[in-house]
């Protein structure tokens, strides 16, 4: 599936190349190298050569691509490339050649995610497929939504609003701290199901403790009820190897600025064939193209970059990326666990894991520690917040926890080295 993914990604973006020759020296051509060079190295010797694709500043370490990811150079220059060409003769190239390239890079994002063209639409972020499909499903005043007192603020805001406006209820789910294992989550889920549920509303990773909660588990309680299960997954595509349709949900927002380390201000959007008539955004009104009458204009530029960053994973390896993330992140887990004053939230069990692992801290402020690892170290790590963070209605913020912790990315660009003296340092100040 990889290999063949891979050859329609250099197809796509040879072809891109030569349309317009100036095009980042030709995507297809640098990818196929990397390829090639790729597949003569292993271990440590392959990941360097991989580091060589990112421009990031010399000496700085970045451990929070949970917010923001850093795109290998050969997206940023098909970005760059195709900019400047646009501008030639905008209205030709947007409506032209162009438009088609981005709709070709749109095809691809549903191969990505194990999905239908049909089924999915390029957008800005997280935050925004989450607000088209809450405000895309007919809902009454007492139905109910539920989710976890965890939710980022992009997955939360949406419902918060539909509350307040429209008289529904949100109901929070208290999430277990750490979750011990796949059964108590389930079993702690299903107690919070009441007759007047209509949407659950969860993360695919978890963007304070990295867990990964088990979907398909979800969707096998969901589904034969009528209950639409929405997923916020901004953390997932790029980082896992995902597949939408194994996984069951009816609605998946994500954003690829961070894993999937496509431009800034891109994203996804899944909605589940099945449930299209339940789930109607306005902007979609007109077609999931990247262009329609109720989209408008849009950044094709950015739209072909993220087609690119898709092709870089495929050069690589969904699967590698994914075991790459979490060989660091475990890494990183263990060498934390010995540290007295770190309690870890992220559970041990391999399949409720990912490359996000978090720690809350004892006896010093978060941001103490992530001031000084950036002051003196040059690293960037996250200051995770803790429950209800992102909750607007007063009763909900009097709930609130601060569980004080760090949370810590792992991607591709990262080295051993690093993980090993980021340890250090922390267990130097907590000392």
């Amino acid at each position: 599936m990889e290999r063949r993914a891979f050859v329609k990604g250099l197809a796509a973006a040879t072809a891109a190349a030569q349309m317009w020759p100036e095009l980042a020296q030709g995507v297809g051509d640098r990818l196929r190298t990397l390829r090639t060079e790729t597949d003569a190295l292993a271990g440590n010797d392959l990941w360097r050569r991989v580091r060589q694709e990112f421009q990031l500043n010399p000496g700085l370490v970045h451990f929070n691509t949970g917010s923001v990811g850093a795109a290998p150079r050969v997206v940023t220059d098909t970005v760059s490339s195709f900019l400047n060409q646009l501008e030639g003769n905008p209205n030709h190239n947007v409506w032209g050649p162009v438009s088609k390239k981005a709709e070709e890079a749109r095809g691809r994002a549903a191969e990505f995610i194990g999905a239908d063209l049909t089924e999915v639409a390029i957008t800005r972020n997280t935050t925004e497929g989450m607000n088209q499909v809450a405000g895309g499903i007919d809902l009454d005043p007492g139905d109910e939504i539920l989710t976890t007192n965890h939710e980022h603020g992009g997955g939360i805001c949406c419902w918060e609003h539909l509350q307040k406006h429209l008289g529904v209820r949100v109901n929070y789910l208290k999430m277990p701290n750490p979750v011990r294992d796949k059964e108590q989550f389930l079993r702690v889920f299903e107690q919070h199901l009441t007759p007047r549920t209509r949407v659950v509303s969860l993360m695919h990773v978890d963007t304070i403790t990295g867990m990964v909660y088990p979907l398909a588990d979800v969707a096998a309680i969901t589904r034969p009820r009528g209950i639409i299960l929405v997923c916020d997954g901004a953390h997932a595509p790029g980082m896992l190897n995902v597949d939408l349709r194994a996984l069951g949900v009816d609605t998946y927002a994500s954003s690829s600025h961070k894993w999937m380390l496509a431009p800034k201000g891109s994203g996804l959007l899944y909605i589940r064939r099945e449930v299209q008539d339940r789930v109607h955004p306005v902007s979609l009104y007109s077609g999931y193209n990247v262009y329609s009458a109720s989209m408008g204009t849009r950044n094709v530029a950015h739209i072909i970059g993220h087609g690119v960053a898709m092709d870089f994973h495929n050069t690589l390896g969904r699967d590698v990326v994914e075991a790459r993330c979490r060989q660091l992140s475990n890494r990183l887990r263990t060498h934390l666990l010995q540290v007295p004053r770190l309690r870890l939230l992220t559970p041990t069990q391999p399949e409720l894991s990912s490359g996000l692992v978090t720690f809350a801290v004892d006896g010093m402020k978060r941001a103490e520690i992530s001031k000084w690892l950036f002051g003196e170290h040059n690293m960037i790590v996250k200051n995770a917040q803790g429950t209800y963070a992102f909750a607007t209605d007063p009763d909900v913020k009097a709930k609130a926890e601060d569980y004080n912790c760090l949370r810590f990315s792992t991607h591709i660009f990262n080295t051993e080295d690093e993980v090993d003296r980021l340890a250090t340092y922390i267990e130097d100040i907590l000392a």
